[in-house]
């Protein structure tokens, strides 16, 4: 359950990123219900939309997963609960990212040319290009979020972006590991700055979790 300062937190700041487009992602869903395989992945797996040459769709009801990106293993987004993943990478090959499942889920995972087939029957390009839009939007702002700015400024970003996550997931995920894998900051520089916030008491930290924050200054 939320806290006060979760909800205070959500108030002062408003989410870093565009809220998904759960209907959009619905009505695909829906679309490709009856067609495709159930699977289930286990914790640590990684998806590609494109494996020995077959392009496939997975259709996610719930889950928590990660975007890594392929040469480097940088974090590059997170995201929990309903998603569509492969419709860019099966329509664009390149080869650049994979998903990782963070949690024990299950997915319908459709062949990409039966998808593409229904989306031109039943007219749901739309939405596509919608759901698309949503991904596209989400890397821009992470580049806003981390390129041409300061470490201290990338720190504070990626500590808005945990502390907005649920607090089952919060409580288990370590701070530095966290900035680390999405900034790749030195961590001797990470840690510089929140032990900066710890003193100033912007930050609670308890065995490497992030239990609350307050106003944090907007520069270092």
């Amino acid at each position: 359950m939320p806290t006060a300062n979760d909800q205070n937190m959500g108030q002062i700041y408003p989410s870093l990123y565009p809220p998904r487009p759960l209907a959009e992602i619905a009505v695909l869903s829906q679309a490709l219900a009856s067609i495709g395989t159930e699977q289930t992945f286990q914790p640590g797996t990684e998806i590609n939309a494109i494996r020995d040459n077959e392009k496939s769709l997975y259709l996610f009801a719930e889950g928590y997963f990660s975007v890594i990106r392929n040469i480097d293993g940088l974090v590059l987004s997170s995201v929990r609960g309903e998603l569509v993943f492969g419709i860019a990478e099966c329509l664009r090959p390149r080869g650049g990212w994979f998903l990782k499942v963070e949690e024990t889920c299950t997915a319908r995972v459709v062949p990409a040319d039966q998808a593409f087939a229904i989306f031109t029957q039943q007219q749901l390009w739309e939405p596509v290009a919608s759901l698309l839009s949503w991904f596209i939007q989400i890397y821009s702002l992470r580049e806003e979020h981390l390129v041409g700015v300061s470490a201290y400024v990338m720190v504070r970003n990626k500590l808005i972006e945990l502390h907005s996550l649920a607090p089952d997931l919060r409580c288990n995920i370590n701070v530095a590991d966290f900035i680390q894998e999405r900034t790749q900051l030195a961590r001797s520089t990470i840690m510089a700055i929140l032990g900066e916030l710890r003193r100033g008491d912007y930050v609670e930290i308890k065995r490497g979790k992030l239990l609350a924050i307050k106003l944090l200054p907007k520069e270092y």
